[in-house]
């Protein structure tokens, strides 16, 4: 039987501006990649530029971080929606440097609070408003939502909401356990899908953990949903803790390698591929070169 085409997403942001040399500091402590939006917006642009040159069918604009809470760490409180549009331009300006005019450009719809914490995750209202107030400037300047790295399930109902009320397509991705398939949170994947039943989830998905997980977490999600399933992986296999994750760096996966492993990816049912933290360009490379790329 021929294999459904595959969609090659693109990498890591974040870490790739990092290792460029652009100002992104601590996630833990400050407003992590949104900073290169204001001193190194030119790095930015080329980032994605990359991305879609090596073989990239997608590509996140770099609103990961211009959210409510971290944007008050810098004294950035007043910036959302401008730094949001500046963020999906220079998204949309390295699509049109490549003369591609298949990749699709999504908007990242990211945890509200410090990444991986879902014990700081806001309370429904806050979750509902600013969900909503981040969907609506991405309405007009992306092709759909992402909304990524979430570590509960309510935080995936409020972005979902928000994203059919702006009248974007969304696609839900989920972050987990670093010692079992289940949400950071403690739910089940089972049991996240089924609280967005009703919802017009395009995709499903996990990212920004070890490789380990993702195959046993997408062989769930073939379980329990027909929809498009994928994930997007940090260059490791696994991390005892938090602090090993972070400095993953340390025993990265070659792009090779890691190609080798999105391969049982793809034999689990995943339709949708990238890569996340500590990936780069070459990574994405070895998966365009494995899969092809194609629009989602």
């Amino acid at each position: 039987m021929p294999r459904p085409p595959i969609t090659i997403l693109d990498g890591a942001m974040g870490t790739e501006l990092k290792a460029r040399g652009a100002t992104v500091p601590d996630y833990r402590s400050s407003a992590w990649s949104a900073m290169a939006l204001v001193h190194d917006p030119a790095a930015v642009r080329l980032v994605h530029r990359d991305y879609i040159a090596s073989g990239a069918g997608v590509v996140t604009a770099n609103n990961y971080a211009v959210v409510p809470r971290l944007l008050a760490r810098v004294g950035m409180e007043g910036r959302l929606e401008e730094l949001t549009h500046i963020a999906c331009r220079l998204a949309r300006a390295a699509r049109d440097d490549s003369g591609r005019d298949d990749v699709l450009v999504a908007g990242s719809l990211p945890p509200l609070e410090t990444t991986y914490r879902p014990d700081l995750v806001p309370a429904n209202d806050e979750l509902d408003a600013t969900y909503g107030r981040i969907a609506r400037t991405l309405a007009g300047e992306v092709d759909f939502a992402l909304a990524e790295t979430l570590t509960t399930a309510r935080e995936a109902v409020a972005a979902a909401r928000a994203a059919e009320r702006a009248g974007l397509r969304v696609w839900v991705s989920w972050n987990l356990a670093l010692d079992a398939a289940v949400l950071r949170g403690g739910e089940t994947i089972t049991s996240a899908v089924r609280a967005l039943d009703g919802l017009p989830v395009a995709a499903f998905l996990v990212n920004c953990v070890p490789t380990g997980h993702v195959r046993e977490a997408l062989e769930e999600l073939r379980a329990v949903t027909d929809r498009p399933i994928g994930a997007y992986a940090n260059s490791c296999t696994s991390a005892p803790d938090q602090d090993a994750l972070d400095a993953c760096a340390s025993s990265l996966l070659g792009p090779e390698a890691y190609a080798d492993v999105v391969e049982t990816w793809v034999a689990a049912g995943a339709t949708l591929v990238g890569g996340c933290c500590d990936t780069n360009p070459a990574h994405i490379a070895a998966l365009a070169r494995r899969f092809g790329p194609r629009r989602a």
